[in-house]
């Protein structure tokens, strides 16, 4: 019997406590963040995704100074923070279940030999997965806009949501 619960389950913004900003347009990358949200520890876990180049990953991108369209690494924003690259990637890892929590422990590994490896696969990541899986824009956690709630729940300036518009 599958155990994994299905990740299009409704998702209140009561509980958003994470962005995920990645590129929707690749293959691995959308395989990749269906991956962790089928398996992320608690069940309507606060986690909500939007593409890098979306008015959403704009507007966070100028508001930390980076560009975020075109870029080739993830972002995770919790708690008024930006998390690119491997830190991204282990801070990510301390949301899933049981042994796979393990992922955290990435954090103890040099930042530049985390990146590095991150940086070699992100290199082929288009190449590491067919073109046939499903977008996710579809799915309930995805988002385009930033409102006052989520800003909130993101620790980001409420000035924020109306820039985005």
């Amino acid at each position: 019997m599958n155990r994994a619960r299905p990740i299009t389950a409704e998702v209140v913004d009561d509980g958003v406590d994470g962005l995920l900003l990645f590129d929707a347009e690749c293959p691995f990358c959308r395989r990749a963040v269906r991956w962790l949200l089928a398996h992320e520890r608690e069940a309507g876990a606060g986690l909500v995704l939007s593409g890098l180049d979306t008015a959403l990953g704009r507007c966070v991108g100028h508001h930390f100074g980076r560009a975020l369209e075109r870029c080739d690494t993830i972002r995770y924003v919790t708690g008024g923070e930006l998390y690119e690259e491997s830190e991204a990637l282990w801070r990510l890892g301390s949301r899933l279940r049981s042994g796979w929590r393990l992922l955290a422990w990435l954090r103890w590994v040099p930042a530049p030999l985390r990146n590095a490896v991150y940086r070699g696969i992100g290199r082929y990541r288009r190449r590491l997965a067919p073109d046939n899986d499903a977008r996710l824009e579809d799915d309930p956690r995805w988002r385009e806009r930033l409102d006052a709630t989520l800003c909130t729940r993101l620790g980001l300036p409420s000035t924020l949501c109306e820039v985005s518009r």
